[in-house]
């Protein structure tokens, strides 16, 4: 840790003294004020006890992110992934927190949440993002007020809502791989009392993975839309009901780049099968079949507010559904040795009931949670060197009550004290029928091992009929798991002045245990279902105000005590999900400035020392050590600069953004074959404003990764199995244009 933390003062002490000496800090003008709901009422990001990451929806823009993955960009101790690289299952983890299997019935312990609504499919998390309003990102355990699964923290969106007054806009983009997207929103009253708001996203590219032998992979076609309606009955009570869908038409997906793992004769290295490296650029590779990704999400949400003399009332009922289906060439070379599929339809009902209240001295919340979650789910990975095929037809539903409060009193002028709690009980009924089918990948043409396919499932047989493996089950398997436990908070705020305010508490995190849905059947049913975890958080933190205003400084530090943390450990074609115990501690340090007429400037930085104790380094052969924790590097960092100047009515601006990655793993179980090198991304805007009237028109040319940095965002170790690890690699470089028209 001292090396990181040498690294990060450094960092931050160069920063901090090249920002100072900037000229004209003395007529800096005052940044904006930021307004968060972190604590589920709106409070100045500065005022809040949390270490919280906020933009507006003009910075997301600007930043140029197109969907939820994106946010990570300039989020310190956010890392944002997807196991395939094409958001078939998106993957947030926050200081170190998170869930990698990427079967589609786990939730995550790092929460999505969008306009207050949960979000428990990790297919449905990388939403695309647009006409937003603002995104809020909260780390540290958020299980008294958030509650589900947000033991890590969470992600939350919030959209632009109906507005009293005619406004749209519609901004087109295109850019790098015959991009063509399209963005809308029109917003205005029906009547005195009825507003409404409907938005659009329609984005097309060609896919920028090369694939040697068909259509090139993680193309886009995707299709959003929202509906608002805001119904005002009086100054007291507010009814918001919204109407969502997202569609991903049948992309291009499932392609990995393809790296053995052995040496042959001559030090070429090859997997088992004397393959050797067939397509060594990054993002290149074979893909037959063709894999693809086809999503349909919709959601419906009703949002009553009624205001109290001392006390809201406020309730949130919502219905979701996913049906998903996706294949991969699992082997991404050649040879048709190794596929993978799912399907997945998955039905989400939940409600929220909370009161607010507050006076001079005392804040307060409460409330009443239920959330039902209902999924029929399949998967086959099909691998004859083995013996055929796997198949895991399975359901699960998961039921959840909790009740939850949080007391926020100020003891003198200065010190508040805040209690919370929230009692929460989870059952979940899994039912799982596993069975081995003859190989479908000895078709004609189809390049066999040397010793040929075995195609009667002899090798699905663990010869034991007293512990016998999921396939050999004749019937399916019922399990049931029905745990309770609380989340809760004690924190101690101190208002140093009217800029710096210190805070310091400990939090308990939870989330519910579960069950794994094994991916080739080699796996016990008494291995099949994993306990609660539980963190216990002690942080510490400070917010200030810096240069009257036109300065923030917010850092924070923690220290992460887990118990029964579930680690998703990938071992050959096995994934299972164990129970480890687990420490982490790192801090985060956010600085923004604006140090003159035109300028801002922020930098971020996250240190993590993250480990899972305990793993066993090979299956039965009971060698144990402390593992670094998947996608939590020692050190990340983001920084940004823009510079705008007034002309003709308008505003021209520069920017330039980029963030840094450490080193990092992606399996439990630690290996050169799923180690990333730590890499830097750059990214530039160019963009001109200009007021006509009561409308607006705005030009831009972006270019993101302009430095077309070739760097890991995932990989599956197959070393053990096949000889050759699976990798994915971020987007190449990406340059376009943008027009948006903004009518009032």
């Amino acid at each position: 840790m001292s090396a990181t933390f040498s690294k990060t003062r450094t960092l931050l002490a160069t920063a901090i003294a090249a920002v100072v000496g900037l000229p004209g800090l003395a007529q800096a003008q005052v940044m904006e004020e930021v307004v968060v709901t972190a604590q589920k009422r709106e409070q100045n990001l500065q005022d809040v006890g949390v270490s919280v990451s906020a933009f507006t929806g003009e910075q997301t823009k600007a930043l140029g992110w197109d969907s939820s993955e994106d946010i990570a960009a300039q989020t310190p101790g956010l890392i944002a992934t997807s196991f395939s690289g094409d958001s078939s299952v998106s993957i947030f983890t926050l200081r170190g927190v998170g869930q990698n299997d990427f079967a589609d019935h786990q939730e995550a312990p790092s929460a999505m949440y969008v306009d207050g609504v949960y979000i428990s499919a990790t297919g449905a998390a990388g939403a695309q993002m647009f006409d937003v309003d603002r995104v809020e990102v909260l780390r540290g355990p958020q299980g008294t007020l958030f509650g589900r699964n947000a033991t890590g923290g969470l992600v939350h969106i919030i959209n632009n809502k109906p507005t009293d007054e005619f406004e749209a806009y519609i901004n087109a983009t295109v850019a790098s791989y015959n991009q063509r997207r399209v963005e809308m929103a029109v917003s205005g009253g029906i009547t005195d009392s009825v507003m409404g708001r409907f938005s659009l996203l329609k984005d097309d590219a060609d896919g920028y993975f090369d694939n040697l032998s068909g259509e090139d992979a993680r193309n886009r076609d995707l299709l959003s839309m929202r509906g608002q309606l805001a119904v005002e009955f009086d100054d007291d009570i507010r009814l918001d009901l919204s109407a969502w869908s997202n569609v991903v038409d049948r992309n291009v997906a499932g392609a990995y780049d393809f790296r053995p793992a052995y040496k042959e004769v001559g030090d070429i290295d090859t997997d088992w099968q004397g393959t050797p490296d067939e397509s060594p650029a990054p993002n290149q590779g074979f893909q037959n079949p063709t894999g693809v990704i086809d999503k349909d999400a919709k959601g419906y949400t009703a949002t009553l507010s009624v205001d109290f003399e001392s006390m809201t009332f406020t309730s949130i009922t919502d219905y979701q559904n996913l049906e998903k289906y996706y294949l991969e060439d699992s082997d991404g070379n050649s040879d048709r040795t190794l596929e993978y599929w799912s399907d997945q339809d998955t039905s989400q009902f939940s409600q929220e009931l909370r009161l607010n209240g507050s006076n001079e001295t005392l804040s307060w919340t409460t409330g009443l949670y239920f959330l039902n979650i209902d999924g029929e789910y399949a998967s086959n990975i099909d691998m004859p060197t083995f013996g055929g095929a796997t198949t895991n037809d399975f359901t699960l539903e998961t039921t959840s009550w909790s009740a939850f409060g949080q007391v926020e009193y100020n003891l003198t002028d200065a010190l508040a004290l805040t209690v919370g709690g929230r009692y929460v009980v989870d059952e979940k009924d899994f039912v799982l029928d596993s069975y081995c089918t003859p190989s479908a990948l000895g078709a004609p043409g189809a390049v066999m091992p040397p010793w040929g396919a075995i195609n009667d499932c002899s090798g699905f047989t663990s010869g034991d009929p007293n512990n016998p493996i999921v396939a050999e089950i004749p019937n399916p398997v019922a399990l049931d798991r029905s745990d309770s436990d609380f989340s809760g908070k004690v924190q101690l705020d101190y208002r140093l002045s009217d800029d710096t305010l210190l805070y310091a508490g400990v939090s308990r995190g939870m989330k519910g245990g579960g069950f794994t849905a094994p991916l080739d059947g080699f796996l016990p049913v008494s291995e099949l279902s994993f306990e609660p975890e539980i963190l216990t958080s002690y942080e510490a933190g400070f917010k200030s105000r810096l240069f009257d205003g036109a300065g923030r400084l917010n850092a924070s530090i923690f220290s992460y005590d887990y118990s029964d943390y579930q680690a998703f450990v990938f071992q050959g074609l096995t994934s299972v999900v164990k129970n480890h115990d687990a420490s982490i501690t790192g801090g985060e340090i956010e600085f923004y400035i604006s140090p003159a007429e035109g300028w801002d400037v922020s930098l971020g930085t996250a240190f993590l020392d993250a480990r899972v104790h305990d793993v066993e380094l090979t299956p039965g052969g009971g060698d144990y050590a402390d593992q670094d924790m998947i996608t939590a590097p020692d050190l990340t960092a983001n920084w940004l600069v823009r510079k705008s100047f007034s002309m003709n009515n308008g505003e021209l601006a520069f920017q330039v953004d980029g963030s840094y990655t450490g080193e990092q793993q992606f399996n439990t179980t630690n290996s050169a074959l799923t180690h990333a090198d730590a890499y830097t991304l750059w990214n530039a805007r160019a963009s001109y404003v200009r007021e006509s009237g009561s409308n607006s028109w705005e030009v831009a040319a972006f270019a993101k990764n302009f430095g077309n940095e070739e760097y890991l965002t995932y990989a599956f170790d197959l070393g053990e199995f096949f000889g050759y690890t699976l990798q994915v690699y971020g987007p190449p470089r990406w340059v376009g244009v943008e027009l948006q028209y903004s009518f009032n």
